[in-house]
């Protein structure tokens, strides 16, 4: 037995170490990989082939000056247009008045308005005598001044109808006339049968009541008036 307890048969073995293993077969070194294979310069390129200037272009073709035209044809005047359907032949124009024309003056109206505004106002102070006449006034200036009102008044009327109408224009200048007599002769029979307040009354009845007749016998004696009412049909 040795010192590490192993029994021994008297003779010594070396040890020689691990057994040696070849180079295990088949197993070359790996294959060399050479250079990569060279590759040349790349190929040069040249300079891009060179272009030339455009080629040239000329001067565009001229255009000569548009062609001329004429002056535009002409117009006339444009086409009358009569009056729209359905609505005659419109309004007239206002109608010249006597001399220039057949259109009554306004003298002639002015008279004719007189007299039916005179034949109006005497119809009515007619009218209040003969109510005091019916009352008892039974005075003659009472009775003159009913019948030549009630006279005055229908002339008066008749005579601007027939100055309206283009008939005559005596009758209106005769009833004003007519009328101006009357207030005259009232006024000197009341004067003279009637006494203070009543006198006094009938004076200024008399008074008030000429202007109107006296400027209606004027306007229809009026040489525009007559003029007119005489070239009448």
């Amino acid at each position: 037995m040795n010192g590490n307890g192993s029994e021994s048969d008297g003779s010594e073995e070396r040890y020689t170490g691990p057994p040696s293993y070849g180079t295990p077969p088949g197993y070359g070194p790996p294959p060399g990989y050479g250079p990569p294979s060279g590759y040349g310069p790349p190929p040069g390129y040249g300079p891009p082939p060179g272009y030339g200037p455009p080629p040239g272009y000329g001067p565009p073709p001229g255009y000569g000056p548009p062609p001329g035209y004429g002056p535009p044809p002409g117009h006339g005047p444009p086409p009358g247009y009569g009056p729209p359907p359905g609505y005659g032949r419109g309004f007239p124009g206002p109608v010249p008045t006597w001399p220039a024309g057949p259109g009554r003056p306004g003298v002639a109206t002015s008279a004719a308005v007189l007299g039916f505004v005179t034949a109006g106002l005497t119809a009515l102070m007619t009218a209040g005598f003969l109510l005091g006449f019916a009352a008892g006034d039974d005075d003659a200036v009472y009775v003159l001044t009913i019948v030549t009102g009630a006279l005055c008044a229908a002339g008066l009327l008749t005579g601007a109808v027939r100055l309206l109408s283009r008939t005559s224009a005596d009758l209106l200048f005769v009833s004003a006339l007519a009328s101006l007599a009357s207030l005259a002769l009232i006024a000197v029979v009341g004067a003279t049968t009637l006494y203070a307040d009543e006198a006094e009354f009938i004076l200024v009845f008399s008074f008030l009541g000429a202007p109107l007749p006296a400027v209606t016998a004027v306007l229809a004696r009026n040489r525009a008036t007559t003029g007119w009412v005489s070239s009448g049909p």
